[in-house]
């Protein structure tokens, strides 16, 4: 970077500047005062050329090497470093300015910092992601000026073109207390009884007693042994849980700058971690307008991954999501009873009716829990007092908006059908908390 790209006045070079033309405006009837502005302007000049010289007399002044983390997690505040490093004798000031990612939208963003002379610095600054992606870093600017002076600033360029991808949240995992949940969960289920349905897992064969099932008597044993004898199953533990994501128009609202997509997505990830660590097994189906997409319910724990994997790349759509689409799949697909957590959103109780007799078909196989949003804005709006009529207008409209969860929850309910009204941002916590108390009442 050649002499004149490089160079930069800085702001207290043109505070001085503005002084020394205040005081030749006085020394018009002041003389003194012209004087005195003649020798501030000589200094300044002075002041300039030996910074200028000082910037100059090296080629390296600094070195600046960036860190990312291998992944950035989707709306969490992500740590990124800069290694910094002083080659010369002087104290240095420092404005760092960074080509991040146009997906951060960060237009003025800089960091100013000093640096003691022979000395090396770490730089920490976080980025908060709201879309999944891939993030890429360019180059990092940095302005160098001398501490004491600070009327000159010198630019140095780094080329550090790198790039990361953004995932699903992974670091709600350290603020969640997630594994307290499901371990409190397993010590006061050490023995689970399950009330629908029954295991095929084979256990051992026992002599018949009144009262036992006698569609599980064995009769080739039992014509051996000269008297009835049965088969014995396991009880099951293993329960399957298919988290079922809405991705049509009304996942695409936003709050605090990510859709409920990303909220749905993010909850996923936290309540796939719950089913594992419970035993049960964790499977994922998606559904809009036009297709679903499955993913079989397993136990093992690489499957944590695999769910991880296919939220990477999920966007929604601008139509109605298809619920008759997603019965017949259900029906096809998942044969045995299930518990169905569905991520949606229904912006009325009208569009809850229209899908209402889809549910509840779904309802008559599965135990079907539906998740749906509350508005923290409006939240927000009604809870500040009305200044004028407008206020009251604007409140009374929002309280009606408010109301329609809770008749969307009554019409569930009516139906037979779990529901759970959640904040974007408690959608983790409170769905880990539903399906921990589904499973303590043995609901499946």
């Amino acid at each position: 970077m050649n002499f004149f790209q490089s160079f930069y006045l800085t702001s207290r070079t043109f505070m001085v500047l503005g002084i020394c033309i205040a005081l030749f405006s006085v020394g018009l009837v002041f003389t003194p005062a012209f004087v005195l502005g003649q020798l501030l302007l000589w200094l300044l000049m002075i002041a300039v050329l030996a910074e200028t010289i000082m910037l100059y007399s090296k080629q390296q002044l600094i070195t600046s090497t960036r860190i990312l983390p291998n992944r950035l997690s989707n709306g969490d505040e992500n740590q990124i470093e800069l290694q910094l490093k002083n080659y010369v004798n002087s104290p240095l000031n420092l404005t760092i300015y960074e080509d991040l990612p146009d997906l951060l939208q960060l237009r003025t963003w800089n960091l100013k910092l000093s640096l003691n002379k022979l000395a090396q610095h770490k730089a920490i600054y976080k980025v908060r992601p709201t879309q999944r992606g891939i993030y890429t870093w360019e180059h990092t600017h940095v302005l160098c000026s001398v501490s004491f002076l600070a009327f000159t600033a010198r630019k140095m360029k780094f080329e550090g073109l790198s790039s990361v991808s953004c995932y699903p949240s992974f670091e709600q995992f350290k603020k969640l207390p997630i594994h307290a949940l499901t371990s409190s969960y397993a010590e006061t289920n050490t023995t689970h009884i399950r009330k629908i349905g029954q295991s095929l897992e084979f256990e051992q064969i026992k002599d018949y007693i009144s009262g036992d099932n006698y569609r599980h008597i064995n009769w080739k044993a039992s014509a051996k042994q000269g008297r009835l004898m049965l088969n014995q199953y396991q009880a099951e533990r293993s329960q399957d849980i298919y988290i079922v994501i809405d991705m049509g128009r009304s996942m695409k609202m936003p709050f605090k700058q990510q859709t409920l997509l990303d909220y749905a997505i993010n909850g996923t990830i936290a309540l796939t971690k719950s089913i594992l660590d419970v035993k049960d097994k964790a499977g994922l189906i998606t559904f809009s307008s036009k297709n679903c997409s499955y993913l079989p319910a397993r136990s093992e724990y690489k499957q944590f991954g695999i769910v991880n994997d296919q939220l990477y790349n999920l966007t929604t759509d601008f139509l109605e999501s298809d619920f008759e689409r997603l019965y017949k799949f259900v029906r096809v697909k998942v044969r045995q009873r299930s518990l169905l957590i569905i991520f949606t959103n229904f912006d009325s109780i009208n569009s809850l009716k229209r899908n209402l007799q889809y549910l509840k078909a779904i309802a008559k196989y599965h135990l079907v829990l539906v998740v749906f949003f509350e508005n923290t804005e409006i939240v927000e709006l009604v809870s500040e007092p009305a200044g004028n009529l407008r206020d009251i207008y604007t409140k009374t409209i929002g309280k009606h908006f408010l109301s329609q969860n809770h008749l969307i929850l009554k019409e569930l309910v009516k139906a037979g059908i779990q529901g759970l009204i959640t904040q974007p941002h408690l959608l983790s916590i409170s769905a880990i908390n539903k399906y921990i108390q589904i499973k303590k009442k043995q609901m499946i």
